[in-house]
């Protein structure tokens, strides 16, 4: 990893870190956010923007030249630049359920390179550079040896419920437990941390799973995104015997790793978020 990367991977920690605790002051004070919606069963609330906000901020007090994409105020995708989901799991968060995650990760020639998700209410940050290690601190540490029997699934309103319900029903006859965590990026981190035996989720974004994607990498998880129909991405995290399985009838789902070198641009920069 060159000198600028690791400066980078750094100061990700550390800016995870502290949106991770700026966020949890506003879980625990859940009764003063007003709840929004963006959309459809798509919620959002001022502690999303201020979480997001703050990330731009101290990201950019160390490097004001780097371009930064955020869920909530979008931005530029032509060059290597900080992609930002300010809080993963939305629903979950303004519920009260503590599985929700700050997940940011720093992308070079179209590929996440590092990558960092906080589950704060868990008081949990892991850490890493795709290449590995993959560093934490807190509850959900990095198993060794582990053999998990549960196998996440997301579910959002752009993938097709039958096809979602085929891939459940592959992974259920081949005997996991399948369970849905209401966070992409949170799912991944148990993945990455030995906790979820894979994750799947057709129709999400790239700042849902860019980070996880990183962590699962780092953790020498098979991970890999591809494009999908309308920008959306599929996520794939999951050992090659079970790949088919996750990918179950993907007939809208280009085989096309979604960081085409002969791509101009992260074609979904655009798009908002289902979490």
């Amino acid at each position: 990893m060159t000198s600028d990367l690791d400066t980078r991977l750094d100061l990700l920690r550390n800016v995870t870190s502290k949106v991770g605790a700026f966020a949890l002051a506003r879980f625990r004070n859940l009764s003063h956010i007003v709840i929004e919606t963006k959309g459809e069963a798509d919620y959002v609330s001022a502690a999303d923007r201020d979480a997001e906000s703050l990330a731009r901020r101290l990201i950019h007090a160390q490097f004001p030249a780097d371009a930064i994409v955020g869920e909530e105020q979008l931005g530029d995708a032509e060059v290597d630049h900080w992609l930002i989901d300010p809080i993963d799991g939305t629903a979950n968060f303004l519920s009260g359920i503590p599985l929700w995650a700050v997940s940011i990760a720093f992308v070079r020639n179209k590929e996440p390179v590092l990558g960092a998700v906080a589950l704060p209410a868990l008081d949990t940050l892991l850490w890493a550079s795709v290449d590995g290690p993959l560093h934490g601190t807190g509850s959900v540490s990095p198993l060794v040896g582990a053999q998990p029997i549960a196998f996440g699934i997301g579910r959002n309103r752009t993938w097709p419920l039958n096809h979602r319900l085929e891939v459940e029903a592959a992974f259920e006859a081949r005997g996991y437990h399948i369970v849905c965590l209401g966070s992409c990026a949170a799912a991944l981190a148990m993945v990455a941390a030995g906790r979820l035996a894979g994750y799947v989720e057709h129709g999400t974004h790239l700042w849902d799973c860019a980070a996880g994607h990183v962590l699962c990498r780092a953790a020498g998880a098979l991970s890999s995104i591809l494009f999908e129909a309308d920008g959306k991405v599929a996520i794939i995290a999951a050992p090659q015997h079970l790949r088919v399985t996750a990918k179950a009838d993907a007939r809208s789902l280009s085989e096309k790793h979604i960081f085409d070198p002969g791509s101009d641009r992260i074609s979904h920069r655009m798009e908002s978020s289902a979490d």
